[in-house]
């Protein structure tokens, strides 16, 4: 396993982290170093910048850039825009980026927009600012599910049992507009009893719909596809009765460099379609074949222009005729992933305990925990006896704090195995019950 962000040793110039919107944004701190430069949506908690701190990660507290200073509040849109479009964030973060000479932005997707903001900000800085990625042309390429199904197919990888449906207009009113994609589910409905439905853009399952038993009918899919307007293509796809489902996430480099495999994590599902975290090490029969897949495609990618994190959704399940375990590609996403934020915890945290020769993490569950505190440093008092000790290398390291203020806390949990991990999970989603 490497590190998704290594640098190259002795490197000062800072990387400027914009990632994902308002409700994530901060979860890029436990990427940074000290010199780098985080954007994120609200204040973050001194208190939380000053834990991060005592493990040797995150960036000095100056360097965090919140937008709600710039009375910019503006839910729901990317981080990278509303920085481009103020003066006055620009103006400091360029100030920032300005003493350590030519720098990186690092955004969640290398699609145009950030692009366009690393103009900016070389106008506001002075100095050359490089996107940490490939042409955008590809990534948005990328991330058109019917085209990496396509792709996959040509290169020999196995996708799921389905089709592709192009519909005459996106977001129909009428129900003879979806009548073709009815028709396809209706085909393929009979192989197990179940099929998904996804759009072919769409992150978390937002343009998806589950047919079938523990899911809608069709007309249900028609309602619910109705509000959406983002997609005219659509994959149906028969499900399968899965055993697990790993994420395999590499580091495409550019201009033909290596692609190196960043870490092979389980996802974790809290109901059908919404994930819940990440579990490391994966418990899949077939990761090599799988690792193989995903360099095979990446490879395709990095010749075609793509650079930077690549996440690849496989499903693994036994065969009904044999039980033998089968597995597929089901999604690609040319994009940083929630588990990129665990597994670059996992290296850092493990490289600090090699250099001083302390017990190392072996694995790692992440995850969403209710809380009763709504914020930091009260949620650090009432959970320590929970919290990393770097004499152990086990124990929970809050990641996703600005849920606090709604009752939530993003953690993960490190250990020695993933039975320790999974328990060590459970005694703390049972003591924050108690406590609540």
């Amino acid at each position: 396993m490497v590190s998704p962000l290594e640098r190259v040793e002795g490197a000062t110039a800072p990387w400027l982290f914009v990632h994902s919107l308002d409700r994530a944004s901060e979860r890029a701190l436990v990427l940074a170093h000290q010199h780098d430069i985080v954007c994120v949506a609200d204040e973050v908690e001194p208190s939380y910048l000053s834990y991060l701190g005592e493990l040797g990660l995150g960036p000095a507290p100056e360097r965090v850039i919140a937008m709600s200073r710039f009375s910019d509040r503006a839910p729901g849109r990317a981080l990278w825009a509303r920085l481009a479009e103020s003066t006055d964030a620009l103006r400091m973060v360029g100030s920032l980026m300005r003493e350590g000479g030519p720098s990186r932005l690092h955004p969640s997707m290398a699609s145009r927009g950030p692009f366009a903001l690393a103009a900016a900000l070389e106008i506001a800085s002075d100095t050359e600012v490089r996107v940490a990625g490939g042409d955008p042309a590809i990534v948005e390429h990328a991330n058109q599910k019917h085209e990496m199904r396509e792709r996959a197919i040509a290169l020999g990888i196995p996708v799921a049992e389905g089709e592709v449906v192009q519909l005459e207009v996106a977001g129909g009113r009428r129900r003879r507009d979806y009548d073709v994609l009815s028709r396809a589910v209706e085909r393929r409905l009979g192989r197990t009893g179940r099929v998904i439905v996804r759009g072919s853009v769409g992150v978390g399952g937002s343009a998806t719909v589950i047919v079938g038993r523990g899911g809608t009918d069709v007309d249900g899919m028609v309602r619910a596809l109705s509000v959406r307007a983002e997609n005219r293509t659509y994959l149906v796809e028969v499900m399968s009765a899965v055993v697990v489902s790993p994420n395999v996430q590499l580091y495409v480099s550019p201009a033909g460099g290596p692609i190196t495999c960043v870490g092979v994590t389980d996802q974790r599902w809290e109901r059908p379609l919404v994930q819940s975290g990440n579990l490391y090490p994966s418990a899949a029969h077939l990761t090599d074949s799988m690792l193989q897949w995903s360099f095979r495609l990446a490879g395709w990618l990095q010749g075609e222009g793509y650079a930077g994190l690549l996440g690849l959704d496989f499903v693994e399940y036994a065969d009904p005729a044999t039980g033998e375990p089968r597995a597929f590609l089901a999604d690609v996403n040319p994009r940083v992933g929630a588990d990129t934020y665990p597994l670059a915890l996992f290296a850092r945290l493990n490289a600090a305990q090699r250099r001083a020769g302390r017990p190392e993490s072996g694995a790692f569950v992440s995850g969403t925990i209710d809380t009763r505190p709504r914020r930091f440093a009260e949620f650090r008092r009432a959970t320590d006896h929970h919290f990393y000790s770097t004499a152990t290398g086990s124990g929970v390291v809050p990641h996703h704090v600005e849920s606090l203020g709604r009752g939530r806390c993003g953690v993960v949990v490190f250990g020695p195995t993933r039975d320790a991990v999974l328990r060590a999970y459970g005694e703390l989603q049972s003591w924050c019950r108690r406590e609540a």
